[in-house]
Protein backbone atom coordinates (compact mmCIF):
# COMPACT_ATOMS: atom_id res chain seq x y z
CA UNK A 1 0.00 0.00 0.00
CA UNK A 2 1.28 3.64 -0.55
CA UNK A 3 1.34 5.67 2.61
CA UNK A 4 -2.44 7.68 2.17
CA UNK A 5 -3.84 4.01 1.81
CA UNK A 6 -2.08 2.91 4.74
CA UNK A 7 -2.74 6.18 6.78
CA UNK A 8 -6.72 5.67 5.90
CA UNK A 9 -6.61 1.66 7.06
CA UNK A 10 -5.24 3.05 10.26
CA UNK A 11 -7.72 5.37 10.32
CA UNK A 12 -10.40 2.75 10.44
CA UNK A 13 -8.77 0.58 13.14
CA UNK A 14 -9.64 3.48 15.70
CA UNK A 15 -11.67 6.27 15.86
CA UNK A 16 -9.13 9.67 16.83
CA UNK A 17 -10.63 11.89 19.14
CA UNK A 18 -10.83 15.12 17.55
CA UNK A 19 -8.66 17.30 19.98
CA UNK A 20 -5.55 15.02 18.94
CA UNK A 21 -3.21 15.88 16.23
CA UNK A 22 -0.60 13.73 14.17
CA UNK A 23 2.89 14.04 15.33
CA UNK A 24 4.41 10.91 13.54
CA UNK A 25 3.53 9.61 10.19
CA UNK A 26 6.54 7.79 9.38
CA UNK A 27 6.88 4.58 6.16
CA UNK A 28 9.80 2.51 6.02
CA UNK A 29 10.41 0.02 3.28
CA UNK A 30 13.42 -2.63 3.33
CA UNK A 31 15.75 -3.69 0.51
CA UNK A 32 13.51 -6.82 0.25
CA UNK A 33 9.87 -5.05 0.09
CA UNK A 34 9.46 -5.35 3.89
CA UNK A 35 8.71 -2.50 6.07
CA UNK A 36 6.59 -0.90 8.71
CA UNK A 37 4.16 2.21 8.70
CA UNK A 38 3.93 4.10 12.30
CA UNK A 39 1.12 6.48 13.03
CA UNK A 40 1.00 7.89 16.00
CA UNK A 41 -1.46 11.05 17.56
CA UNK A 42 -1.39 12.94 20.83
CA UNK A 43 -3.48 15.47 23.31
CA UNK A 44 -0.43 17.27 24.50
CA UNK A 45 -2.29 19.05 27.42
CA UNK A 46 -3.94 15.66 28.67
CA UNK A 47 -0.51 13.48 27.86
CA UNK A 48 -3.02 10.99 25.77
CA UNK A 49 -1.89 9.22 23.04
CA UNK A 50 -2.49 6.79 20.10
CA UNK A 51 -0.03 4.70 18.16
CA UNK A 52 -0.57 2.42 15.44
CA UNK A 53 2.19 0.07 13.68
CA UNK A 54 1.10 -1.49 10.03
CA UNK A 55 3.31 -3.27 8.06
CA UNK A 56 3.15 -2.43 4.34
CA UNK A 57 0.31 -4.59 3.49
CA UNK A 58 -1.78 -2.74 5.98
CA UNK A 59 -1.86 -5.46 8.68
CA UNK A 60 -2.19 -4.42 12.06
CA UNK A 61 1.70 -5.14 14.00
CA UNK A 62 0.65 -3.26 17.63
CA UNK A 63 -1.55 -1.14 18.87
CA UNK A 64 -1.57 0.94 21.70
CA UNK A 65 -4.11 3.65 23.54
CA UNK A 66 -3.18 5.52 25.94
CA UNK A 67 -5.97 7.23 27.58
CA UNK A 68 -6.47 9.22 31.28
CA UNK A 69 -8.56 6.36 32.81
CA UNK A 70 -12.13 7.82 32.72
CA UNK A 71 -14.39 7.22 36.34
CA UNK A 72 -17.14 4.95 34.89
CA UNK A 73 -20.65 3.71 36.03
CA UNK A 74 -20.78 0.82 34.31
CA UNK A 75 -20.04 -2.63 35.34
CA UNK A 76 -16.69 -3.96 34.81
CA UNK A 77 -16.80 -7.00 32.12
CA UNK A 78 -15.54 -9.70 33.94
CA UNK A 79 -12.17 -12.38 32.14
CA UNK A 80 -14.22 -14.62 30.00
CA UNK A 81 -16.04 -11.53 28.52
CA UNK A 82 -12.80 -9.67 27.76
CA UNK A 83 -11.37 -12.81 26.41
CA UNK A 84 -14.23 -12.86 24.02
CA UNK A 85 -13.39 -8.97 23.24
CA UNK A 86 -9.82 -10.08 23.00
CA UNK A 87 -10.21 -12.98 20.27
CA UNK A 88 -12.87 -11.11 18.50
CA UNK A 89 -10.05 -8.16 17.94
CA UNK A 90 -7.50 -10.67 16.86
CA UNK A 91 -9.59 -12.59 14.77
CA UNK A 92 -10.49 -9.45 13.20
CA UNK A 93 -7.39 -8.65 11.61
CA UNK A 94 -5.55 -11.93 11.58
CA UNK A 95 -9.10 -14.48 10.84
CA UNK A 96 -6.82 -17.78 10.79
CA UNK A 97 -4.53 -16.85 13.46
CA UNK A 98 -5.84 -19.02 16.28
CA UNK A 99 -5.48 -22.12 14.02
CA UNK A 100 -1.59 -21.95 15.17
CA UNK A 101 -1.40 -20.24 18.44
CA UNK A 102 -3.09 -21.10 21.52
CA UNK A 103 -4.54 -18.78 24.55
CA UNK A 104 -1.21 -19.70 26.96
CA UNK A 105 -1.58 -16.85 29.48
CA UNK A 106 -3.80 -14.79 31.10
CA UNK A 107 -2.51 -11.80 33.68
CA UNK A 108 -4.29 -8.95 35.76
CA UNK A 109 -2.23 -5.88 34.96
CA UNK A 110 -3.79 -2.83 37.45
CA UNK A 111 -7.34 -3.09 35.70
CA UNK A 112 -6.31 -4.50 32.38
CA UNK A 113 -6.11 -7.86 31.39
CA UNK A 114 -3.33 -9.29 29.10
CA UNK A 115 -3.88 -12.43 26.85
CA UNK A 116 -0.99 -14.35 25.53
CA UNK A 117 -1.63 -16.25 22.27
CA UNK A 118 1.31 -18.23 21.90
CA UNK A 119 3.06 -20.63 19.19
CA UNK A 120 3.52 -23.90 21.42
CA UNK A 121 6.43 -26.22 20.90
CA UNK A 122 7.26 -29.08 23.66
CA UNK A 123 4.31 -27.76 25.75
CA UNK A 124 6.50 -24.11 25.46
CA UNK A 125 6.14 -21.21 23.82
CA UNK A 126 8.18 -19.57 21.54
CA UNK A 127 10.14 -16.22 22.85
CA UNK A 128 9.13 -13.03 20.38
CA UNK A 129 6.14 -14.95 18.26
CA UNK A 130 2.68 -14.80 18.66
CA UNK A 131 0.24 -11.62 20.57
CA UNK A 132 -0.66 -10.02 23.55
CA UNK A 133 -3.87 -8.04 24.14
CA UNK A 134 -5.01 -5.96 26.60
CA UNK A 135 -8.63 -5.47 27.56
CA UNK A 136 -9.74 -2.54 29.66
CA UNK A 137 -12.59 -3.27 31.90
CA UNK A 138 -15.45 -1.63 29.59
CA UNK A 139 -13.72 -4.41 27.06
CA UNK A 140 -12.23 -2.06 24.71
CA UNK A 141 -8.83 -3.16 23.28
CA UNK A 142 -5.86 -0.71 24.67
CA UNK A 143 -2.67 -2.27 23.35
CA UNK A 144 -2.07 -5.12 20.94
CA UNK A 145 1.11 -6.34 19.46
CA UNK A 146 1.45 -9.62 17.49
CA UNK A 147 4.57 -11.09 15.82
CA UNK A 148 4.33 -13.69 12.99
CA UNK A 149 6.25 -17.32 13.54
CA UNK A 150 8.84 -17.32 11.15
CA UNK A 151 9.96 -20.86 11.54
CA UNK A 152 9.06 -23.82 13.60
CA UNK A 153 12.42 -25.16 15.53
CA UNK A 154 12.96 -28.89 15.34
CA UNK A 155 12.69 -30.88 18.64
CA UNK A 156 15.99 -31.73 19.86
CA UNK A 157 16.13 -35.72 19.77
CA UNK A 158 18.61 -35.27 23.20
CA UNK A 159 19.02 -33.16 26.51
CA UNK A 160 21.29 -32.78 28.58
CA UNK A 161 20.31 -33.74 32.31
CA UNK A 162 19.37 -31.01 35.05
CA UNK A 163 21.74 -32.77 37.30
CA UNK A 164 24.42 -32.51 35.33
CA UNK A 165 23.87 -28.47 35.07
CA UNK A 166 23.21 -28.61 38.84
CA UNK A 167 26.78 -30.17 39.17
CA UNK A 168 28.22 -27.85 37.22
CA UNK A 169 26.48 -24.45 38.81
CA UNK A 170 28.10 -26.54 42.19
CA UNK A 171 31.62 -26.63 41.12
CA UNK A 172 31.57 -23.09 39.24
CA UNK A 173 29.75 -20.79 41.58
CA UNK A 174 31.27 -17.83 43.05
CA UNK A 175 29.69 -14.91 44.92
CA UNK A 176 30.97 -11.33 45.24
CA UNK A 177 28.66 -8.95 47.91
CA UNK A 178 28.10 -5.80 45.55
CA UNK A 179 24.97 -2.70 46.80
CA UNK A 180 22.29 -3.02 44.60
CA UNK A 181 19.41 -0.50 43.48
CA UNK A 182 16.61 -2.80 43.83
CA UNK A 183 13.05 -1.57 42.41
CA UNK A 184 9.35 -3.53 43.29
CA UNK A 185 8.85 -3.06 39.48
CA UNK A 186 11.23 -5.48 38.48
CA UNK A 187 12.45 -7.64 41.65
CA UNK A 188 10.29 -9.25 44.03
CA UNK A 189 11.42 -7.14 46.81
CA UNK A 190 8.85 -5.36 49.48
CA UNK A 191 10.13 -1.85 49.05
CA UNK A 192 12.35 -0.02 46.35
CA UNK A 193 15.80 1.04 47.67
CA UNK A 194 19.87 0.19 48.12
CA UNK A 195 20.38 -3.30 49.66
CA UNK A 196 23.53 -5.36 50.58
CA UNK A 197 23.47 -8.43 48.64
CA UNK A 198 25.45 -11.18 47.03
CA UNK A 199 25.63 -11.51 43.02
CA UNK A 200 26.37 -14.95 41.45
CA UNK A 201 29.46 -14.12 39.32
CA UNK A 202 26.99 -15.50 36.75
CA UNK A 203 23.99 -13.95 37.32
CA UNK A 204 22.33 -15.18 34.02
CA UNK A 205 22.37 -18.97 33.79
CA UNK A 206 21.35 -20.25 30.69
CA UNK A 207 22.65 -23.33 28.93
CA UNK A 208 22.18 -25.25 25.59
CA UNK A 209 19.44 -27.88 26.38
CA UNK A 210 20.01 -30.38 23.24
CA UNK A 211 24.23 -30.55 24.05
CA UNK A 212 25.19 -33.26 26.99
CA UNK A 213 27.85 -31.43 28.74
CA UNK A 214 26.90 -27.51 30.08
CA UNK A 215 27.55 -24.92 27.13
CA UNK A 216 26.33 -21.35 27.96
CA UNK A 217 24.04 -20.30 25.28
CA UNK A 218 24.81 -16.63 25.04
CA UNK A 219 28.32 -15.69 23.90
CA UNK A 220 29.31 -12.50 26.32
CA UNK A 221 31.38 -9.82 23.87
CA UNK A 222 34.58 -9.69 24.60
CA UNK A 223 35.14 -6.80 27.18
CA UNK A 224 36.86 -3.99 26.47
CA UNK A 225 40.34 -4.00 29.22
CA UNK A 226 39.75 -1.26 31.99
CA UNK A 227 41.06 0.04 35.30
CA UNK A 228 39.15 1.94 37.64
CA UNK A 229 41.68 4.71 38.90
CA UNK A 230 40.74 6.38 43.28
CA UNK A 231 40.39 9.89 43.07
CA UNK A 232 42.72 11.56 45.17
CA UNK A 233 40.54 14.27 47.50
CA UNK A 234 40.40 17.62 46.06
CA UNK A 235 44.21 19.55 45.98
CA UNK A 236 42.01 23.12 45.28
CA UNK A 237 39.07 24.30 47.20
CA UNK A 238 36.02 24.95 44.95
CA UNK A 239 34.08 27.09 46.90
CA UNK A 240 30.02 25.45 48.11
CA UNK A 241 26.86 26.79 47.65
CA UNK A 242 23.56 25.78 46.87
CA UNK A 243 23.26 26.29 43.43
CA UNK A 244 19.71 26.75 41.45
CA UNK A 245 18.70 24.15 39.07
CA UNK A 246 19.36 26.25 35.97
CA UNK A 247 23.10 27.36 37.42
CA UNK A 248 23.83 23.80 37.51
CA UNK A 249 22.62 22.88 34.12
CA UNK A 250 24.52 26.30 32.55
CA UNK A 251 20.54 27.66 31.79
CA UNK A 252 20.82 31.25 30.02
CA UNK A 253 18.69 33.77 29.81
CA UNK A 254 16.92 33.77 26.85
CA UNK A 255 15.92 30.26 27.25
CA UNK A 256 12.66 29.14 28.37
CA UNK A 257 11.16 26.09 29.47
CA UNK A 258 9.30 24.32 26.84
CA UNK A 259 7.84 20.98 28.65
CA UNK A 260 7.91 19.70 31.94
CA UNK A 261 6.96 16.17 32.38
CA UNK A 262 5.82 14.26 35.52
CA UNK A 263 8.22 10.91 35.11
CA UNK A 264 7.61 9.55 38.50
CA UNK A 265 10.52 10.15 41.09
CA UNK A 266 11.66 12.67 38.70
CA UNK A 267 10.44 15.46 36.61
CA UNK A 268 11.56 16.08 33.34
CA UNK A 269 12.00 19.69 32.22
CA UNK A 270 13.17 20.67 28.51
CA UNK A 271 14.83 24.80 27.58
CA UNK A 272 14.90 25.93 24.45
CA UNK A 273 15.92 29.63 23.24
CA UNK A 274 12.66 31.57 23.03
CA UNK A 275 13.17 32.48 19.39
CA UNK A 276 13.91 29.02 18.21
CA UNK A 277 11.45 28.17 15.49
CA UNK A 278 11.04 25.07 13.10
CA UNK A 279 10.06 25.80 8.96
CA UNK A 280 9.18 22.81 8.19
CA UNK A 281 6.10 20.19 9.07
CA UNK A 282 7.78 17.37 8.88
CA UNK A 283 5.88 14.07 10.59
CA UNK A 284 8.64 11.44 9.99
CA UNK A 285 10.17 10.28 12.76
CA UNK A 286 13.77 12.73 11.92
CA UNK A 287 10.84 15.67 12.21
CA UNK A 288 9.60 14.60 15.82
CA UNK A 289 12.96 14.13 17.10
CA UNK A 290 13.99 17.26 15.10
CA UNK A 291 10.88 18.92 17.22
CA UNK A 292 11.50 17.46 20.63
CA UNK A 293 15.52 17.83 20.58
CA UNK A 294 16.74 19.88 18.09
CA UNK A 295 18.95 22.96 20.22
CA UNK A 296 17.71 22.40 23.25
CA UNK A 297 18.53 21.17 26.50
CA UNK A 298 17.04 18.25 28.88
CA UNK A 299 17.44 17.70 32.72
CA UNK A 300 15.62 15.25 34.72
CA UNK A 301 15.08 17.04 38.08
CA UNK A 302 15.16 14.18 41.53
CA UNK A 303 11.80 14.70 43.10
CA UNK A 304 13.14 13.59 46.83
CA UNK A 305 16.08 16.38 46.64
CA UNK A 306 15.26 18.65 44.31
CA UNK A 307 18.40 18.11 42.85
CA UNK A 308 19.55 17.83 39.57
CA UNK A 309 20.03 13.88 38.19
CA UNK A 310 21.19 14.05 34.85
CA UNK A 311 21.51 16.94 31.86
CA UNK A 312 22.58 16.66 28.06
CA UNK A 313 22.77 19.56 26.15
CA UNK A 314 21.84 19.32 22.39
CA UNK A 315 22.06 22.57 21.97
CA UNK A 316 25.35 23.44 20.40
CA UNK A 317 27.70 25.80 22.15
CA UNK A 318 30.90 28.00 20.42
CA UNK A 319 33.89 28.42 21.95
CA UNK A 320 37.65 29.18 20.80
CA UNK A 321 39.29 27.17 24.16
CA UNK A 322 41.71 24.22 23.15
CA UNK A 323 41.56 22.13 26.20
CA UNK A 324 43.57 19.37 27.01
CA UNK A 325 42.03 16.22 28.24
CA UNK A 326 43.90 17.18 31.69
CA UNK A 327 42.21 20.43 31.62
CA UNK A 328 39.00 18.99 30.71
CA UNK A 329 39.03 15.82 33.42
CA UNK A 330 40.21 18.84 36.16
CA UNK A 331 37.13 20.77 35.28
CA UNK A 332 34.92 17.35 35.23
CA UNK A 333 36.46 17.13 38.84
CA UNK A 334 35.72 20.58 39.97
CA UNK A 335 31.56 19.90 38.60
CA UNK A 336 31.87 16.92 40.71
CA UNK A 337 33.35 18.30 44.01
CA UNK A 338 30.06 20.88 42.96
CA UNK A 339 27.64 17.94 42.86
CA UNK A 340 28.55 15.16 44.91
CA UNK A 341 30.29 16.20 48.13
CA UNK A 342 33.25 13.49 48.96
CA UNK A 343 32.90 12.15 45.41
CA UNK A 344 36.65 11.01 46.16
CA UNK A 345 35.49 8.22 48.72
CA UNK A 346 32.53 7.04 46.34
CA UNK A 347 33.67 7.10 42.63
CA UNK A 348 36.48 5.54 40.62
CA UNK A 349 37.31 6.95 37.42
CA UNK A 350 37.33 3.92 34.73
CA UNK A 351 40.44 4.01 32.11
CA UNK A 352 39.99 2.21 29.21
CA UNK A 353 42.11 0.68 26.53
CA UNK A 354 42.93 3.00 23.60
CA UNK A 355 40.49 5.38 24.93
CA UNK A 356 41.52 8.49 23.06
CA UNK A 357 40.05 7.04 20.25
CA UNK A 358 36.46 6.76 21.66
CA UNK A 359 36.27 10.45 22.28
CA UNK A 360 33.66 12.34 20.32
CA UNK A 361 35.40 14.06 17.87
CA UNK A 362 32.69 15.74 15.87
CA UNK A 363 31.00 17.71 19.48
CA UNK A 364 34.32 18.25 20.99
CA UNK A 365 33.59 16.53 23.85
CA UNK A 366 35.83 14.92 26.27
CA UNK A 367 33.92 12.24 28.55
CA UNK A 368 34.67 10.57 31.97
CA UNK A 369 33.44 7.72 33.38
CA UNK A 370 33.27 6.83 37.39
CA UNK A 371 32.25 3.51 39.18
CA UNK A 372 30.99 3.97 42.42
CA UNK A 373 31.42 2.15 45.81
CA UNK A 374 30.60 2.83 49.20
CA UNK A 375 33.29 3.94 51.87
CA UNK A 376 34.66 0.26 52.15
CA UNK A 377 35.05 -0.50 48.46
CA UNK A 378 32.08 -2.41 47.73
CA UNK A 379 30.71 -1.96 44.04
CA UNK A 380 27.28 0.08 43.77
CA UNK A 381 26.24 -2.50 40.76
CA UNK A 382 25.51 -0.47 37.51
CA UNK A 383 26.07 2.88 38.99
CA UNK A 384 27.90 5.39 36.95
CA UNK A 385 28.44 8.65 36.98
CA UNK A 386 29.52 10.37 33.77
CA UNK A 387 30.27 13.57 32.85
CA UNK A 388 31.39 14.96 29.53
CA UNK A 389 33.50 18.24 29.09
CA UNK A 390 33.32 20.69 25.98
CA UNK A 391 37.23 20.79 24.97
CA UNK A 392 36.21 23.90 22.92
CA UNK A 393 34.02 25.63 25.58
CA UNK A 394 35.00 24.01 28.90
CA UNK A 395 31.27 23.97 29.43
CA UNK A 396 29.89 20.57 30.96
CA UNK A 397 27.69 19.70 27.88
CA UNK A 398 26.40 16.08 29.55
CA UNK A 399 26.03 14.96 33.29
CA UNK A 400 24.71 11.45 34.38
CA UNK A 401 24.96 11.27 38.00
CA UNK A 402 23.56 8.34 40.71
CA UNK A 403 20.03 7.26 40.58
CA UNK A 404 19.62 7.57 44.30
CA UNK A 405 20.32 10.69 47.09
CA UNK A 406 24.14 9.53 47.81
CA UNK A 407 23.57 10.07 51.44
CA UNK A 408 21.39 6.68 51.18
CA UNK A 409 24.50 4.90 50.51
CA UNK A 410 26.08 5.68 53.86
CA UNK A 411 23.04 4.05 55.58
CA UNK A 412 23.62 0.87 54.14
CA UNK A 413 25.36 -1.66 56.60
CA UNK A 414 29.20 -2.36 55.43
CA UNK A 415 29.97 -5.87 56.28
CA UNK A 416 27.92 -8.79 55.54
CA UNK A 417 25.89 -10.69 58.24
CA UNK A 418 26.06 -13.82 56.22
CA UNK A 419 29.16 -15.42 54.68
CA UNK A 420 29.96 -16.23 50.98
CA UNK A 421 29.19 -20.35 52.12
CA UNK A 422 26.03 -19.60 53.79
CA UNK A 423 24.82 -17.22 50.66
CA UNK A 424 25.79 -20.10 48.14
CA UNK A 425 24.25 -22.94 50.30
CA UNK A 426 21.31 -20.91 49.64
CA UNK A 427 21.44 -20.74 46.03
CA UNK A 428 21.77 -23.80 45.45
CA UNK A 429 18.86 -24.93 47.81
CA UNK A 430 16.80 -22.70 45.68
CA UNK A 431 18.09 -23.61 42.19
CA UNK A 432 16.40 -25.09 39.33
CA UNK A 433 16.34 -24.92 35.73
CA UNK A 434 13.41 -24.93 33.12
CA UNK A 435 13.18 -25.40 29.48
CA UNK A 436 12.83 -22.05 27.12
CA UNK A 437 12.78 -21.02 23.83
CA UNK A 438 14.60 -18.25 22.70
CA UNK A 439 15.56 -16.20 19.46
CA UNK A 440 18.91 -17.35 17.89
CA UNK A 441 20.35 -14.39 16.24
CA UNK A 442 23.48 -16.19 14.97
CA UNK A 443 22.06 -17.90 11.89
CA UNK A 444 21.35 -15.75 8.52
CA UNK A 445 17.43 -16.86 9.08
CA UNK A 446 16.17 -15.53 12.65
CA UNK A 447 15.06 -19.35 14.48
CA UNK A 448 15.03 -20.88 18.17
CA UNK A 449 17.13 -22.20 20.02
CA UNK A 450 16.00 -24.76 23.19
CA UNK A 451 17.31 -23.52 26.76
CA UNK A 452 17.64 -24.68 30.23
CA UNK A 453 17.06 -21.37 32.24
CA UNK A 454 18.27 -21.15 36.10
CA UNK A 455 15.09 -20.19 38.12
CA UNK A 456 13.87 -20.53 41.88
CA UNK A 457 12.50 -23.92 42.27
CA UNK A 458 9.44 -22.15 44.38
CA UNK A 459 8.84 -18.83 42.38
CA UNK A 460 10.02 -20.50 39.19
CA UNK A 461 11.44 -17.25 38.09
CA UNK A 462 15.60 -16.04 38.28
CA UNK A 463 17.56 -15.67 41.06
CA UNK A 464 19.23 -12.20 40.90
CA UNK A 465 20.30 -12.03 44.21
CA UNK A 466 20.94 -12.88 47.92
CA UNK A 467 20.40 -10.62 50.72
CA UNK A 468 23.57 -10.51 52.54
CA UNK A 469 22.18 -9.66 55.65
CA UNK A 470 19.00 -11.94 55.97
CA UNK A 471 19.77 -14.69 53.24
CA UNK A 472 16.42 -14.25 51.73
CA UNK A 473 16.48 -14.62 48.26
CA UNK A 474 15.71 -12.08 45.97
CA UNK A 475 14.32 -13.11 42.41
CA UNK A 476 13.27 -10.78 39.73
CA UNK A 477 9.75 -10.58 38.66
CA UNK A 478 7.54 -12.72 35.99
CA UNK A 479 6.54 -10.78 32.72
Amino acid sequence: MEKEELRKRALSIVQIPVNFQAIIEEYVEGENGEGEAMFVWINEESNEGITINLDLDGHLNSLTIDLNDKDSNEIPLNIEERKKRAEHFFLSHYPDALEELTLYEMKKMNQTYRYYYEKIVMDLPLNSAGCFIDVDPMGEIVKFSYKAVKRIPEIPRTLISKEKLIEHVQNSLDFQPTIKNLYTIIYNVAEDGLRLVYEPEESIMKFKADVLTPTLSIIHDEDVPETCVPLPPPSNTVLQKDLTIKEVVGITEEMDIIREVDMGEETGIVWRDRNWEMNEEDLSIDGYLKRQTKDTVKAFISKETGKVRSFMWFNERSGNLQLSHEDCYQKAINFLQMIIPDYHKYLQLIVRENEEDEQDEARNTEVFTFRMHNSEGIPVQLEIVVVAVNNKTGHIDHYSGPSFDMEKINEIPTKTAITKKEARDIFLTHLDFELAWETDYNGDIESYILVYQACDRYSRTPIRYIDAMTGAVITARDK
